[in-house]
């Protein structure tokens, strides 16, 4: 009965996420049809891949016609944050067995983590909750994704609808989700400064490849300074 209801409070904690999720993959699939992917191979992209900042970095390296080994190396670049996320979930995973918790952070997303990580600040991890949380959220994506890519044959302008703004009127909700004290919005606040500062003084090539791996080790410096001098 207990894991029942982790699992359906994992679902029910998703459906935000989910929501979120229809617009960006929506746009996804959108561009991936533009760029000549089949609907399967967009499916099957998402069903793998699960990352949208590196599924959307994967598309705009097929638009300008870049390679295979362009696009992994970006993703890989990009998705380093993951280290440091699955890092501090870690000791909140006692109580669940390591093969499963590893298997089911397959569904780790900037969304899922935050998420998970608020309501673990007052609640035991449980392996019902954490499937019902990443399994939802990843076919949302899965679903939107498909959508977007089943319909976008009828869309030739994705920048009239608002589809560009997607990705960060995500982060952006998140970021508001997650900030709870006066600590955590200096810390925000100085790491977008500082991911600013290094966008403009680095070529956008290189910056939008490093400024997500250098503002999150800063973010997490500071967290961890802050959290010890209080």
């Amino acid at each position: 009965m207990i894991k029942n209801e982790e699992l359906f409070i994992g679902i029910k904690d998703a459906f935000p996420i989910v929501l979120g999720y229809l617009p960006l993959g929506f746009a996804f699939g959108v561009l991936a049809n533009q760029v000549g992917m089949t609907v399967t191979q967009a499916g099957l992209m998402s069903l793998l891949c699960f990352t949208g900042a590196g599924q959307y970095i994967a598309i705009g390296v097929m638009q300008a016609g870049g390679a295979v080994f362009t696009i992994i190396t970006a993703n890989l670049l990009v998705n380093l944050r993951y280290f440091l996320f699955s890092t501090s979930m870690v000791p909140h995973l006692k109580n669940v067995p390591p093969a499963l918790a590893t298997l089911l952070s397959y569904g780790l997303t900037d969304e899922t983590y935050a998420v998970a990580m608020t309501r673990y600040q007052n609640h035991s991890a449980t392996a019902a909750y954490m499937a019902g949380l990443n399994i939802t959220a990843h076919i949302g994506w899965i679903g939107s994704s498909l959508a977007g890519a089943l319909l976008g044959t009828l869309i030739t302008n994705t920048d009239r609808i608002g589809l560009n703004f997607a990705l960060p009127a995500m982060y952006i909700c998140l970021l508001v989700f997650v900030v709870g004290n006066r600590n955590d919005a200096l810390v925000a606040g100085i790491s977008a400064v500082f991911c600013l500062l290094l966008g403009y003084i680095i070529p956008a090539s290189m910056a939008n490849l490093s400024n997500i791996i250098v503002a999150t080790v800063l973010a997490a410096t500071l967290g961890v300074l802050i959290d010890e001098r209080r």
